[in-house]
């Protein structure tokens, strides 16, 4: 649902004309009311400007999975357990748990120089573990 700029026009005439009707009763000038509407209507043509082009969050929500829905993935056993295809399971387990704790910190989101420095090894050995993995994996998979 975006932005729909005729109804929040009237909702704003709306708005403006209860106004002016309190401010008439309570006896402010008629140019004092002609200038409070010309400049409401300004911030008004301003925040539809900016809100015109802005997503809304109900535009997204539904374009995102739910975090509910979502499988957190903390440990190798996760990560196996979320596998659905039977013979990606069976290659990722017969896989080193260097290789697999390698990937698993990759899904997590850490870079290559995280990885290395927490699991103590070198940044080449990590590239190379994940270009081996690839390769098994694209072999496998055709």
């Amino acid at each position: 649902m975006s932005y729909n700029k005729t109804h929040e026009l009237k909702k704003w005439q709306i708005w403006k004309q209860q106004e002016e009707l309190l401010l008439r009763k309570l006896g402010v000038e008629e140019n004092i009311i002609q200038q409070l509407r010309e400049y409401d209507y300004q911030m008004f043509l301003t925040e539809r400007r900016i809100r015109s082009r802005q997503t809304t969050t109900i535009d997204t929500f539904f374009l995102n999975t739910p975090y509910y829905d979502k499988h957190e993935v903390q440990t190798i056993e996760d990560l196996l357990d979320g596998i659905e295809s039977e013979s990606l399971f069976i290659q990722l387990s017969k896989t080193d748990s260097k290789t697999l704790t390698i990937l698993l910190l990759k899904i997590l989101g850490y870079s290559v120089s995280e990885i290395s420095k927490i699991m103590c090894m070198n940044e080449a050995v990590i590239y190379s573990r994940i270009h081996r993995l690839k390769k098994k994996l694209k072999k496998f998979h055709g």
